[in-house]
């Protein structure tokens, strides 16, 4: 060509041939590993060098974190009613498969740690931190973490050089693991019931608080125990609100003593006498009795939204609520009960 023209770069053909494969996948997270079946074994190829085959006509479905997800086509075909269990297959790799030996048969960290450096994956990072946590090696686990770029593990590998006691960090590294009743336990077996109740809070398990919160008969109770059964009330009764089971939630609401919520759940039960109780048990001036005779007034329920209105000290909300239902009496008796000039206006 001439001189102008660009040369386009040229690939280079591998010094590399497998013959029989009838299924291929790369890594989808590492450019350097891919997977083939050739006949009856799958291999597992880093930079080209292949690992021990395993025995599989399986054909692959994906490959990831250094597993293989495979499928047994064969019986699929033949059965079509199988469950997935039973034709879905995971495969590790060597690597993997390698790290989980160092890790459980040697007690020095040191030489897994040597051994992932010489074959780095986020996955074996991760591994690594998990076990190192698990010993409460917090120096390893943090090294892993952060080869692993996992900031929030990281952050929480601070957080527990930063507690005093060897349980408690034991404790926490239950919970990180989602294994919350090795947790609990742990805390009640160091007279840490508070930090169990804690725990609970945190999960949003208020069931749980409120069995936790509640002293036993040789129990000393829990500091600020009323709160926190109030909390969870209020808590369950939300919890019963959002999948509209009002009937439930109202009854953690009045356990809770949750006026403001109990008022709407009264409202949408169409509970009017409940909600008159409610607003007769209310203070004068109470914000909320104003919302009570709102909802009286929507209903048509206007004496009910004079007494509410009256109580809450707004006689002018009162005398508007009579004329739009049409209570002209109860409206010029309020009138001149409560010596309301601009009645004559209206009439």
């Amino acid at each position: 060509g001439t001189g102008g023209e660009e040369k386009q770069p040229v690939g280079q053909q591998l010094d590399f041939e497998r013959k029989d494969v009838w299924n291929m996948k790369w890594a989808s997270d590492n450019p350097e590993l891919f997977a083939i079946m050739e006949k009856t074994r799958m291999y597992v190829l880093r930079r080209l060098v292949p690992e021990e085959p395993v025995l599989s006509n399986a054909s692959i479905c994906s490959f990831k974190q250094l597993q293989i997800e495979a499928v047994c086509i064969d019986d699929v075909m033949r059965n079509q009613d199988v469950s997935a269990k039973e034709v879905l297959l995971d495969f590790e790799t060597k690597s993997l498969r390698d790290t989980r030996d160092i890790l459980t048969k040697v007690s020095n960290l040191k030489d897994a740690y040597n051994y992932i450096e010489d074959n780095p994956h986020p996955r074996l990072w991760r591994l690594f931190a998990e076990t190192a946590l698990e010993q409460l090696e917090l120096a390893w686990a943090e090294k892993a973490f952060v080869r692993y770029e996992d900031y929030q593990g990281i952050q929480f590998v601070k957080r527990l050089k930063l507690l005093d006691d060897k349980v408690k960090q034991k404790a926490e590294v239950h919970a990180y693991f989602q294994h919350f009743d090795e947790a609990e336990l742990l805390y009640r077996e160091i007279d840490r019931k508070d930090l169990a109740i804690h725990l609970r809070e945190r999960l949003g398990d208020w069931f749980r608080v409120i069995q936790l919160a509640r002293p036993g008969p040789t129990e000393v109770a829990v500091p600020n125990s009323e709160q926190l059964l109030t909390n969870a009330y209020s808590s369950i009764g939300d919890y019963y609100a959002d999948r509209s089971k009002w009937v439930e939630a109202k009854d953690f609401y009045a356990k809770a003593q949750n006026s403001s919520k109990l008022v709407e759940a009264y409202y949408i039960l169409e509970d009017y006498t409940a909600l008159s109780e409610l607003a007769g048990s209310l203070n004068e001036g109470d914000p909320l009795l104003m919302n009570i005779g709102n909802k009286f007034s929507t209903v048509g329920l206007c004496e009910n939204a004079v007494d509410a209105y009256v109580k809450a000290g707004d006689v002018k909300a009162a005398v508007d609520c009579c004329v739009l239902l049409n209570y002209w009496s109860l409206a010029v008796d309020l009138a001149t009960q409560h010596n309301f000039q601009q009645i004559e206006g209206l009439l």
